[in-house]
């Protein structure tokens, strides 16, 4: 009685017909805080364990046509007579500020509870729609009435922000019927009922580089051996094994590729540097390496585990030469050494990987035996396939077949749960008792987040997008991409790349069964490098009485563990086991390591589905691993060959001019106007149209995500919606103005740049953006009427100002009383110091580089607000509340810093301006205006005297 009243204190659950008839049924679940006695739709009110539920008649309002968040899946169903497919699709309203992330996470969690439990107490819920719609009884509405039941339970008992499900079932016509997969095909069980040739292949394969007797096969495959002889008999005429002493040894018939496949790092780098290197220069670099650096020990170590791993990394490896050393009864090992663009790297294959004590020995020996035999290891790279971590949907969180996923300490790199707490009365396991690993030197993860995305052309060749963004690149890259793929293709014979189609995303119900559901991001076609934790569960055996029973128990129980494992430690995959390995290589003080994983399926990579997919997977995996390595430096040498034919010199010697002549008038507007001249087309190109800062919410989220981020927060600080008037204070070409549109506010943006003005409203009638408009004016004399506008933000403009006083009077002038006003901006701190000669050579140095006025302080901000009419409501420091600093877009990558600060790249560059490579005055430019800048910005951040990453919000009083 208790728990009922708890229930029925949240209010009712309404459950409203919209539709009925035998192809279509729509229903409604809703929410209400009390019945109205006069309500003539009332149809039945439930009662005892049903208490709280109200059943209303078939109704005549339409289907919601918009909706939060959707999500929809097909099933088969049966009248008793035919099956037939039926797409069944929840539409969900939630509360107003619920949060998009929350949203979406809400909708898993229900879909998951929705279909791995449903009721099976449904007759007397059953016997009433009969009895009140006239159903008759068969399987579908029988299925029907279970399935119903169960989303009136979730939202009585939970879901709190979810306002309205509404649940749309459709027979679907034969010839328009979704592909559904035969459950078997997602089993990873190496039960097999008729052994043929290539399951005595592939035991071998899993064995190598360890050999097996013939009683050994038969026993793992549960046959006679006669019959594995006979087999083994025959793959050896094929070249495929060989018998060493008295064991049988797969042989890897794949030769060494040729030195004409040049790795797709080594034409990134010549990509990138051959507008900046002499014709001479180039020359040398296309020259083999001689004697001496082939002597070289390796410097990167590959670890695989499958055979077709080992076989795609030696197709990429340069040069390569292959040493098997043979034991008899196991404790082989195997090392390719060679090349991989300048790097010098060892790859190895794990004999057996899992949870088993023979596993965990075999792969930790030959893991630390690796590590011991070359001594001059620094980086790690745990390659091979993966489980992919479905979201059914969020797009951007979906990981789909043929992705990479790559190890990031967000927050644990690696998390292996090696066994369960179970609970006594129910035997339910209650959570996972899990060991983490991270590296201590994240280098990997951070040179990944500069690759996100990758794309297929024509489904089948891949190319960069979005970091590398010049047609000309693109081009290069997929001609090598195109040649490795075609090089995989004649050295594995069975190498194919799997079609996006193929991609069926499916949802185990119980029983056996599952259902399809599709893709959230359906349209994409492309393969995506994702970064995020990665993990992997001992085996977990449920006990049950009936042979048929235990495997779908057992199968069921795996992946409703699995689902809860990845959504309680965040996991973006989901491998087979690879704790030992991690172990031995953090033993050995690895500090770099990295697990890079191709998605095969959706539960570890080495179902019997994901076998078809595992070879496709490898193209993109280590066409990901050929060019990460240089990916982190390519904006860098695309900047300097940007400025090639630029006069420099000239540039710099008007800058000075100008900056002096500021200095004496107060006024820098033609030193801010020169100084854009030349950087508004860098900024443009190469920080996606503004110099803004924000920190991150995590370490995968881009720069571009954050300033988004960071736009809503301030929009949700002003309570910007429809009907409000917004100002935006130095809105540039409106970038803020166009992330603000979807509030409905009408919003204005303000600038003094006539040309701005133009390309900013032209942007917006081009994306049919209605409500942002942007005019010509000087912001000390704002051309719009007192009292007009219920808010104003000014992001990253105020520094521009010489007083703030001017700007404040303005704005407040145009606010209404209440109005609101957020300021986020580069600041001084309270910690700057003008008697500090570090403190005023940074923050002196920013201003000239800049072209920019003093920068103002927090504290000069706040008072002169207040002398305008404004008092501080809140104050919102973003680098406190996310653990991250604002200048993270530059600092979180220690190369590029190191690229900047370094006195050798000042070298060369002295030597092209000498070489007439780069044009006079490169160095000096480069040190002032482009590494300067962003040093100066990371350097003010660090010593604790710069702020970039404050909201203020002001109220006009």
């Amino acid at each position: 009685m208790v728990a009922v009243q708890s229930v029925l204190d949240k209010g009712l659950v309404i459950f409203t017909p919209l539709v009925q008839s035998a192809e279509h049924n729509v229903v409604r679940v809703s929410r209400a805080k009390e019945l109205n006695p006069a309500d003539n739709r009332v149809l039945h009110i439930a009662g005892g364990e049903h208490a709280g539920i109200i059943i209303n008649k078939l109704s005549n309002e339409p289907p919601m046509k918009e909706c939060d968040v959707a999500l929809s899946f097909c099933v088969w169903v049966t009248d008793g007579v035919k099956i037939r497919q039926e797409n069944r699709q929840l539409r969900f309203r939630f509360e107003n500020g619920t949060h998009s992330a929350e949203e979406h996470s809400l909708t898993q969690q229900f879909f998951k509870n929705l279909v791995n439990s449903l009721p099976r107490d449904i007759r007397s819920f059953f016997k009433f729609l009969k009895k009140n719609w006239g159903f008759s009884c068969n399987n579908r509405f029988l299925d029907y009435a279970s399935f119903l039941k169960r989303i009136l339970k979730l939202v009585q008992t939970g879901y709190w922000p979810i306002v309205e499900v509404e649940v749309d079932m459709q027979l679907v016509k034969a010839e328009e019927a979704m592909q559904m997969p035969d459950p078997k095909e997602y089993d990873s069980d190496s039960e097999c009922e008729d052994v043929n040739i290539g399951h005595v292949k592939d035991v071998l394969e899993h064995a190598y580089p360890n050999g097996l007797s013939v009683d050994v096969v038969a026993e793992a495959l549960r046959c006679t051996a006669e019959e594995v002889e006979a087999f083994l008999e025959e793959l050896e005429k094929q070249g495929l094994v060989k018998k060493v002493e008295n064991e049988w040894i797969r042989v890897d018939p794949v030769n060494g590729p040729s030195s004409d496949l040049f790795c797709s790092v080594i034409s990134y780098l010549f990509l990138e540097l051959k507008a900046v290197q002499t014709k001479m220069s180039e020359e040398v670099m296309n020259q083999p390496p001689t004697t001496s650096m082939r002597d070289h020990q390796p410097t990167i170590a590959i670890i695989t585990c499958l055979f077709v791993e080992k076989q795609a990394v030696d197709a990429i490896i340069d040069e390569s030469t292959t040493m098997h050393r043979y034991r008899s009864g196991g404790d082989s090992n195997i090392y390719t050494l060679g090349w991989i663009g300048p790097h010098r790297v060892v790859a190895t294959k794990l004999a057996v990987i899992g949870d088993s004590r023979e596993a965990t020995t075999s792969a930790g020996s030959i893991t630390t035996r690796l590590l011991g035999n070359f001594q001059n290891i620094e980086h790690v790279f745990i390659v091979g396939v993966g489980g992919g971590v479905a979201h059914y949907t969020d797009a951007e969180k979906h990981v789909r077949l043929g992705d990479v996923v790559v190890s990031s300490s967000d927050p644990d790199a690696y998390v292996f749960a090696h066994s369960y707490t179970i609970n006594r009365q129910t035997e339910a396991v209650d959570g996972f008792v899990v060991r983490k690993w991270n590296p201590k030197d994240t280098v990997i993860s951070q040179i990944v987040q500069g690759m996100c995305v990758y794309r297929l052309m024509d489904c089948r060749v891949p190319i960069i997008v979005g970091y590398f963004r010049d047609d000309k690149f693109n081009a290069e890259w997929s001609v090598t991409a195109k040649e490795m793929s075609e090089k995989l293709s004649s050295t594995l014979p069975d190498f194919n790349l799997s079609r996006p189609e193929a991609d069926l995303l499916t949802l185990s119900v119980g029983g056996g069964n599952m259902v399809v559901v599709p893709h959230p991001n359906q349209e994409r076609s492309y393969p995506v490098v994702h970064v995020g934790p990665i993990g992997a569960m001992a085996a977990y055996k449920k006990q049950t009485l009936d042979d048929q029973a235990a495997g779908d128990t057992a199968r069921d129980a795996a992946s409703h563990l699995r689902d809860r494992f990845a959504a309680e430690y965040g996991l973006r995959a989901v491998d087979a086991g690879f704790d030992s390995v991690v172990a031995a290589v953090s033993g050995s003080r690895i500090d770099s390591w990295a697990l890079v994983r191709g998605i095969a399926d959706y539960q570890h990579g080495q179902s019997r589905v994901g076998r078809t997919w595992q070879l496709s997977t490898y193209s993109q995996l280590y066409l990901w691993y050929s060019s990460m390595s240089v990916n982190l430096t390519s904006n860098f040498f695309r900047l300097i060959c940007h400025f090639r034919r630029q006069d420099l010199k000239n540039y710099k010697e008007e800058h000075d001019k100008l900056y002096l002549e500021a200095k004496k008038t107060t006024n820098h507007a033609a030193v801010i106007s020169h100084y854009y001249s030349v950087m508004s087309a860098i900024i443009e190109e190469y920080f996606n149209g503004n110099f803004h800062f924000v920190p991150p919410q995590n370490n995968r989220q881009t720069l571009e995500e954050a300033l988004k981020w960071l736009h809503v927060r301030i929009a949700r600080s002003l309570k910007l919606q429809n009907g409000t008037k917004c100002l935006d204070i130095g809105c540039g070409i409106g970038g803020v103005m166009k992330d603000l549109a979807y509030t409905d506010a009408k919003i204005t943006g303000i600038t003094i740049a006539a040309n701005e003005v133009l390309i900013g409203n032209k942007i917006f009638e081009k994306e049919g953006i209605k409500n942002c408009y942007i005019i010509e004016g000087d912001c000390h004399q704002i051309p719009l009427t007192d009292g007009s506008y219920d808010a104003a933000y000014a992001i990253y403009s105020l520094k521009y100002f010489v007083k703030l006083n001017p700007v404040f009077s303005e704005v407040s002038r145009v606010l209404r009383s209440d109005g609101l006003f957020a300021v986020y901006d580069l600041i001084k701190t309270e910690n700057y110091d003008p008697n500090n000669a570090q403190h005023r050579e940074i923050v002196e140095g920013l201003e000239y580089a800049c072209g920019m006025p003093s920068l103002h302080s927090r504290n000069e901000m706040v008072e002169e607000a207040e002398k305008c009419g404004f008092r501080l409501i809140d104050e919102i420091n973003l680098d406190k509340e996310t653990g991250y600093p604002f200048h993270y877009c530059f600092s979180s990558s220690t190369f590029f810093m190191w690229l900047l600060r370094s006195a050798l790249i000042a070298w060369l560059i002295s030597v092209g301006e000498f070489l007439h490579i780069l044009p006079t005055g490169f160095g000096e430019f480069f040190k002032v205006f482009l590494a300067g800048t962003v040093t100066k910005i990371v350097d003010g951040g660090i010593n604790g005297i710069l702020s970039g990453g404050e909201i203020l919000i002001f109220q006009k009083k």
